[in-house]
């Protein structure tokens, strides 16, 4: 007896220390740390754009370009696109695999056909492939040549994945989003843990359930007829995000009235928050910039129908109230 209970500490102590310990990944492929706790903000003001760049000299241009960091960490990932060339073990424990391997493809955009660089991840456990995340690509304009589309990344030693895509327009960089995975071992996937969106608009997901955004202006101003129609056009983006505000502010107001009124509070808008967005941010994020807006589009056209769905319940609770 006091043998099987020495046995079972013992496996368990050996299993715990399976399970804690670190992706022990090569320099070589684990990334770059910077992308880890780089801050968006911080990263558009020093990749800003300079109206007059191409009048300065090229001394001038140079040094404007070092202070943005993303110039720095391109060679790396330049040249990591050139030694992967076939699947490469990155971390092996014996039956739980990360391999890393390039893709090259073309994606066909509005009829018009991008040639992709990619760089993939999957987890493998004894020899099958569980779940597989892009950790990096490039693609460019092939029209005017305009811009160009980048997506860093860094695994850290206790399994974190962070991914950041920017693109380049040649004088100034702009970030596009950031992703937080962390790598699951018990149910074998990469799971993501936070999305940090800037492209002209901000917001910020906390999976299962945090939606916010952060640099949330006055209650909008949009006419209640306009916000209606917003979700009639996909690319609208500024109108989705002031539709989610609105309704949200709606809400907000809705609820405080009903909990004046019953004068005894059920729900704080924190739980309604959690239930609204679990419902909604089962929907896939986007792998390249040109997803953004369409992701954006399908977030908050469901985030606003059911904050909808809660406003009406609560007007109905209000008329019960009244009457």
């Amino acid at each position: 007896m006091k043998f099987s209970l020495y046995f079972s500490l013992i496996l368990l102590a050996f299993s715990s220390y399976v399970y804690s310990k670190q992706f022990d990944v090569a320099d070589g492929y684990k990334g770059v740390p910077i992308i880890e706790s780089i801050g968006m903000g911080q990263l558009e003001k020093d990749c800003q754009k300079i109206h007059d760049f191409w009048q300065l000299t090229n001394n001038e241009r140079e040094k404007n370009r070092e202070s943005c960091p993303i110039n720095q960490i391109a060679p790396y990932f330049n040249n990591l696109y050139e030694v992967v060339n076939k699947n490469i073990d990155i971390y092996d424990n014996g039956e739980l695999k990360l391999i890393i391997n390039k893709k090259e493809f073309n994606r066909t955009i509005n009829d018009n056909s991008y040639p992709v660089n990619a760089l993939n991840l999957s987890l493998t456990y004894q020899g099958n492939i569980k779940d597989t995340i892009t950790l990096a690509n490039i693609y460019y304009d092939v029209i005017s040549y305009y811009w160009l589309s980048n997506q860093y990344y860094y695994i850290n030693p206790n399994g974190n994945i962070y991914i950041l895509l920017v693109k380049d327009f040649g004088s100034y960089i702009q970030p596009v989003f950031w992703k937080h995975y962390q790598i699951d071992k018990e149910n074998l996937q990469f799971k993501l843990k936070e999305f940090l969106f800037d492209d002209g608009y901000k917001y910020r997901i906390i999976y299962p359930d945090q939606f916010e955004v952060p640099d949330k202006s006055e209650p909008s101003n949009f006419e209640t007829d306009k916000l209606r129609t917003c979700y009639q056009d996909e690319y609208n983006t500024t109108c989705n995000i002031e539709s989610y505000n609105y309704y949200h502010d709606l809400l907000v107001k809705k609820l405080a009235l009903l909990q004046a009124k019953k004068n005894e509070p059920k729900d704080s808008i924190e739980v309604i928050d959690k239930q609204i967005n679990k419902a909604c941010l089962m929907i896939p994020p986007p792998v390249y910039h040109n997803e953004a807006t369409t992701f954006t589009h399908k977030i908050t056209r469901c985030l606003t129908e059911q904050i909808k769905q809660q406003i009406e319940k609560i007007d109905n609770k209000l008329n019960q109230v009244e009457n």
